[in-house]
């Protein structure tokens, strides 16, 4: 290929992206920056914004020991959101993988990604129906004499989890079944071949090799478990020490803009700090067993 087809491929190569940067600098970029110069103006007594600047609202996050604890329960939350979905993960994306029926596979693959197609307002809905006193659950086992009176089943922590695992579940399926898919189907046949069990041949040959899947799940579950805010505030109620909620109240409640963008960031800050520490431990372990 001469050099000049070379170019005009890369400068073609740009054109196409080229829609797709600008898209993202005009509502991710700017908007970001905006929040980061937003984060660092004070405000009055009234809080309205001062055109003054200073670190006073990143001071206040971090020495205020409610947003610390916020803070923390929404890291342990959505880190036990991500274990919870990728241990759940893996039968189902062994069955994906394992059917045999094209027509059966695909209806599982309509099964796994039907939540997705739902508003996450009408899922977190259909758990207050099923969670309530007088919902569903608390109604059958109250028929079936199990309980005497409605267990406290909404407005807590464990609720939380619940909805959070059935609605990022998907996000964690999707990449396991994509690393198993990958295996060679005459690699476990061989470890066997050689002598190895069925559970052998599953934690050292299967499993090694799906780790990166897991990884990439889990990533996915933490980031979006630790940002989310409807379903903890719906679920959960206003007062779980959230940090999404915390940033919630801020903004629409309170009308505190530069707290609750220095609350946004110190979330993003720490979450893609956690994410990037996942991602490079994923890499090291594929170096580890790939050998690249």
């Amino acid at each position: 290929m001469s050099r000049q087809s070379m170019s005009s491929s890369s400068l073609f190569s740009w054109f196409l992206l080229a829609p797709g940067m600008l898209f993202l600098a005009a509502f991710l970029v700017v908007p970001g920056i905006l929040l980061i110069v937003l984060s660092l103006h004070d405000v009055d007594g009234m809080l309205m914004v001062l055109p003054t600047y200073s670190l006073a609202q990143y001071i206040e996050v971090f020495t205020s020991a409610t947003y610390i604890r916020a803070l923390g329960t929404t890291l342990w939350v959505a880190g036990l959101t991500a274990v919870l979905c990728v241990v759940l993960a893996y039968p189902a994306a062994w069955l994906l993988v394992n059917t045999r029926s094209r027509s059966w596979r695909t209806v599982l693959y309509v099964i796994l990604i039907s939540p997705l197609l739902t508003s996450v307002v009408i899922r977190t809905f259909a758990w207050i129906v099923l969670l309530a006193q007088n919902g569903l659950i608390n109604d059958v086992l109250q028929r079936l004499g199990l309980i005497n009176s409605p267990l406290a089943l909404l407005w807590n922590m464990k609720a939380v989890i619940v909805a959070y695992v059935q609605v990022m579940l998907p996000f964690a399926v999707l990449p396991l079944a994509t690393s198993l898919g990958e295996i060679p189907a005459a690699l476990p046949r061989a470890s066997q071949s050689l002598g190895a069990g069925a559970r052998h041949t599953f934690l050292n040959v299967v499993l090694p090799l799906t780790i990166p899947g897991m990884m990439s799940g889990a990533i996915i579950v933490f980031a979006l478990a630790a940002g989310s805010y409807v379903t903890p505030l719906l679920i959960g109620g206003r007062l779980q020490p959230l940090l999404p909620i915390a940033i919630y109240q801020q903004a629409l409640q309170i009308a505190n803009l530069p707290l609750a963008a220095a609350l946004s960031l110190s979330l993003l800050v720490v979450t893609a700090a956690i994410a990037a520490a996942m991602s490079y431990i994923q890499k090291r372990w594929e170096r580890r067993v790939y050998g690249h």
